[in-house]
């Protein structure tokens, strides 16, 4: 299984966020206005979203490359804020804009745990 890449950019700190993506409870509610809750999942994965700052153009197209050859199957994330390695896929297509200069991206990245 092929491994997120290791570039010189890590995830930014102030757009990284892991949370629990809320599917694993649907929340209807009856004619009393109590809610009903329906438990759908004993797994509910965490989303990661985070941004890769100043990334300069060569890096910005390993990251590309990487999303094509991967963007249908699972690969390994090494999460640097908890210090553990998941396995995850891409919810969505890189988002890439210049940042600052006209050499430099800002690369967003959305991932989904896909395993416990």
């Amino acid at each position: 299984m092929n491994t997120f890449p290791n570039i010189e950019r890590k995830p930014d700190a102030e757009s990284f966020s892991r949370e629990p993506c809320g599917d694993a409870v649907l929340i209807g509610e009856t004619a009393s206005g109590y809610p009903v809750l329906n438990k759908l999942v004993t797994f509910e994965p965490d989303v990661i979203r985070f941004e890769l700052r100043f990334t300069p153009d060569a890096h910005k197209a390993t990251v590309m490359q990487f999303y094509e050859d991967n963007k249908e199957i699972t690969f390994y994330f090494y999460d640097d804020q908890a210090k553990e390695t998941i396995e995850v896929c891409f919810t969505a297509r890189p988002s890439c804009r210049l940042d600052g200069t006209p050499d430099m991206w800002r690369i967003g990245i959305e991932l989904k745990q896909t395993k416990p």
